[in-house]
């Protein structure tokens, strides 16, 4: 294996970082005088996918999204590699088809939730197998004895009438006695809870004890300083949560314009209550776009970048306290020729991306 000498600025926050990748794929301080020198002039230890589903495809509008097999699935998680994406927190599969797949170790590859936690009519019925709230407990003890560190918990829904999402109808799917009872389950079993929400009912989850909010554009500022004091973190999904509505269609077109104003006043409470912020791209988007999204809805560059990579990292892998680039680990590392912090769409153009040691591109 090819030796390699890194000699660039340190993303997200610029430092100078000086070492290399030795002949077995591991980060050194200290690279063979023959080493070759790694294209790029910033490097960044891995982005982070924190909320995606490997497993499945948006269908459209019309159709919805549609479950995948286990191999496009595996193709997907080494698509995102190729990307320079290191670390993939995957917010639930159908059938749990993702637990069937190598799990995060030495810093890159896989976090999977498993199944989605759901009761009857609760969720996208060709994607999960109901939950009552009888079994929900179980459930998730069974997901983490399969290898999952997070359970994904469907926390509110619209109401399906005749196949057709309703959201001027949705509601909790289970009660807060049951959500409570849920994350004192999963806390005790070492794991952790994720909790998707589009309504109010945010605030009540918050409250019950999850540890992280997917979408969650009805947040309030009360619930994202309780977030942050117990170390809670928001993936706000821009991609999905600010899609573009149809242009003929005014009233959709309004509330878009509505949603967006919300989430630029949410980031900003985010912001000063000092919650971490991630990025994750859901079925329907990619890391650059949602970069871009967090910098224009008011996150300074530099953060939006740590809330794809640095931060993103830390919060997930919460027992790997090494820094981002430790000698003798495998090298996990995406480099740049230009400066993303400057334009997001510089990230679809790694020059080199490692993952586990292994050069992908």
């Amino acid at each position: 294996m090819t030796p390699w000498r890194v000699t660039a600025l340190g993303l997200p926050d610029g430092h100078p970082v000086e070492g290399g990748i030795d002949r077995h794929g591991r980060w050194t301080d200290a690279p063979p005088a023959d080493a070759e020198p790694l294209p790029g002039r910033f490097v960044l230890a891995g982005l982070v996918d924190a909320h995606c589903h490997l497993s499945i495809a948006d269908g459209g509008a019309a159709a919805g999204p549609r479950p995948l097999p286990l191999p496009q699935a595996r193709q997907n998680l080494r698509a995102a590699q190729r990307a320079g994406i290191t670390l993939v927190r995957d917010m639930g599969s159908p059938g749990a088809v993702t637990l069937r797949m190598p799990t995060a170790g030495e810093g890159a590859g896989l976090l999977a939730a498993g199944r989605f936690l759901a009761p009857p009519g609760g969720y996208f019925p060709e994607l999960h197998e109901p939950v009552t709230a009888g079994g929900l407990v179980q459930a998730a003890l069974d997901q983490i004895a399969a290898g999952a560190r997070w359970v994904k918990l469907i926390g509110d829904f619209p109401a399906i009438d005749q196949g057709v999402l309703r959201p001027d109808l949705a509601g909790p799917t289970y009660r807060i006695d049951d959500v409570r009872r849920l994350v004192r389950a999963v806390h005790e079993a070492g794991a952790r809870v994720a909790a998707h929400t589009t309504t109010a009912w945010a605030a009540d989850l918050v409250a019950a004890g999850v540890d992280s909010i997917e979408h969650g554009d009805a947040l309030t500022g009360d619930a994202l300083r309780a977030l942050a004091e117990r170390g809670g973190a928001w993936t706000p999904t821009l991609c999905a949560v600010l899609a573009p509505a149809p242009a003929d269609d005014p009233e959709r077109r309004r509330r878009w314009a509505e949603r967006r104003e919300r989430l630029v006043h949410l980031l900003d409470e985010a912001v000063r209550h000092r919650v971490t912020v991630l990025a994750g791209t859901d079925v329907v988007g990619n890391l650059p776009h949602e970069v871009r999204l967090l910098t224009e809805l008011g996150l300074p560059p530099q953060s939006a970048l740590a809330a794809a990579s640095s931060n993103a990292r830390r919060y997930l892998l919460t027992g790997d306290t090494a820094g981002d680039f430790t000698p003798g680990r495998p090298a996990n590392l995406v480099t740049y020729h230009d400066d993303p912090r400057d334009d997001p769409e510089v990230l679809r153009r790694p020059a080199a991306t490692f993952a586990a040691g292994r050069r992908l591109l």
